[in-house]
């Protein structure tokens, strides 16, 4: 009985504080799925499918990867290396990249988890970021081989660009304004 006094007086608080319980003005850590669906020589063109928004960047990998690796709890965007994507088993899925909010690795993230990782035969590039992510990101970083990142100013791959080799702590004149991403080695 108390517990359910718990949760009716914070959802009344909440709902008397106008903050919502689910819903957050930011969305935190989220991670995406690229699922192909077009390709043109060593060019994979994907959709993005989100896995999830989480609370924390370690935990937001860890769902990426099925949680075929244990991140360490005080993994921070700076600190997060290949070495701490070492699968013990066999996963479907492999970081290639991570966009930040902000300038250093900082604020929300949106991680991007693909089939393969970039070489000489897969590069992967999404046309659009979305609605939600569009004019968002200010930073980023790249993994699984991924060594040569484009942030485009508008959509389908047109605009200003920036390569990023392969992190960019501050996308400096095109910050807030990334639209389309492709990463290759």
């Amino acid at each position: 009985m108390n517990r359910i006094c718990a949760v009716v007086i914070t959802v009344l608080f909440l709902a008397s504080s106008g903050a919502s319980p689910a819903i957050a003005s930011d969305p935190g850590n989220c991670s995406y799925r690229l699922v192909p669906i077009s390709r043109g020589g060593s060019m994979t063109t994907a959709d993005l499918d989100l896995v999830g928004c989480y609370a924390t960047y370690e935990q937001a990998i860890e769902a990426g990867l099925g949680g075929a690796v244990d991140v360490p709890p005080d993994t921070t965007p700076l600190s997060l290396g290949e070495s701490d994507l070492v699968a013990e088993t066999a996963t479907s899925d492999v970081l290639i990249g991570t966009e930040f909010n902000l300038v250093s690795y900082g604020g929300a993230s949106a991680s991007y988890f693909a089939p393969a990782t970039c070489s000489a035969s897969d590069s992967w590039e999404v046309n659009y970021v979305g609605d939600a992510l569009n004019d968002y990101f200010s930073s980023g970083k790249g993994f699984g081989g991924c060594d040569h990142n484009k942030k485009f100013v508008d959509a389908d791959f047109a605009g200003n660009v920036m390569t990023c080799t392969p992190n960019c702590t501050d996308y400096g004149t095109l910050s807030n304004q990334v639209s389309s991403l492709r990463w290759k080695p």
